[in-house]
């Protein structure tokens, strides 16, 4: 009897890291292809809680931060996968407001600010 329960306790152990391997695959991918821009920014924001789903939030703006592209994930599992989220485009990356993410929509907005001002600095 506790062979077969330590046995399925292996085989979840093994099947959670084979889930989570694949969705940082996904994420790694995700943000390669975001990046492939001639020019723009790129920005990440990160909300991890310890009860309840977490976020990941990617933004690409222009040379003036104007957001061009947004993706999102959201969820408590590994079957999260990112998603297009076309509430942001177009709009300037100081003016992006939205009480759901506001954690990561801040975090993204001050990753491609400070880019922004190295790139005028340099």
């Amino acid at each position: 009897m506790w062979g077969y329960l330590l046995a399925g306790f292996v085989v979840l152990w093994l099947l959670q890291i084979y889930l989570t391997t694949r969705q940082m695959r996904h994420y790694r991918a995700t943000i390669q292809k975001m990046s492939r821009r001639e020019s723009g920014y790129l920005g990440v924001g990160v909300e991890k809680k310890k009860l309840g789903s977490g976020t990941v939030l990617i933004l690409v703006t222009d040379e003036n931060g104007v957001v061009e592209e947004c993706r999102v994930m959201n969820g408590v599992t590994v079957f999260a996968k990112f998603k297009k989220c076309k509430r942001f485009i177009g709009q300037h990356i100081s003016t992006l407001q939205d009480e759901k993410w506001e954690h990561p929509l801040k975090m993204a907005s001050d990753k491609i600010k400070q880019q922004m001002d190295t790139a005028v600095t340099v």
